[in-house]
């Protein structure tokens, strides 16, 4: 039968709870406090979940602005639903940009995309078309070669590498 706890070791077991979750909650804070942006890459066997902006029609990562009180996770799943309609489970940071303050992380779809040509985003004035693009040879889920230019030039090259990569695990 165990022993129970005697007063001194429930405040002291107590005491150090309380301040990791102190600990814990102020890290949650400060990490809130210097997020400006986040977003998510989504690959797919076809290729990576990426927009096409309505303005400029440029070639977008599923990203935005943070808004009160986020986490970088949250602005990252928010973001992305937004902009690709596609519910995620955000997972592993894959990179930081702008002096830590904006997150881009490795997602995975909630469910199941069985119909790439059903994706629309949410927010139309700002993403245009949602595109499934294998950033090496450009060519879109259907087949279609996508000229359009990118946002920021080296996400290809980022993208074409974390494609490799995915599509090397999951042929494993």
């Amino acid at each position: 039968m165990a022993k129970p706890l005697s007063i001194v070791t429930f405040l002291w077991l107590f005491g150090c709870s309380f301040m990791l979750v102190s600990e814990v909650s102020y890290a949650q804070q400060q990490l809130r406090a210097t997020v400006k942006a986040a977003g998510c890459v989504i690959p797919t066997p076809e290729g990576i979940v990426l927009g096409i902006s309505t303005r400029f029609g440029d070639i977008r990562i599923p990203f935005g602005s943070h808004e009160i009180g986020e986490t970088a996770q949250e602005t990252a799943a928010r973001e992305t639903k937004e902009e690709t309609g596609i519910d995620v489970d955000v997972r592993s940071l894959l990179q930081t940009f702008e002096n830590e303050s904006a997150f881009l992380f490795y997602c995975i779809p909630t469910q199941p995309i069985d119909d790439y040509s059903q994706l629309t985003p949410i927010d139309m004035l700002e993403i245009a078309e949602i595109i499934v693009l294998d950033p090496g040879t450009m060519l879109n889920h259907d087949g279609r070669k996508i000229t359009n230019g990118w946002r920021f030039p080296e996400d290809r090259r980022l993208l074409t590498k974390i494609f490799q990569q995915y599509k090397t695990e999951q042929s494993e």
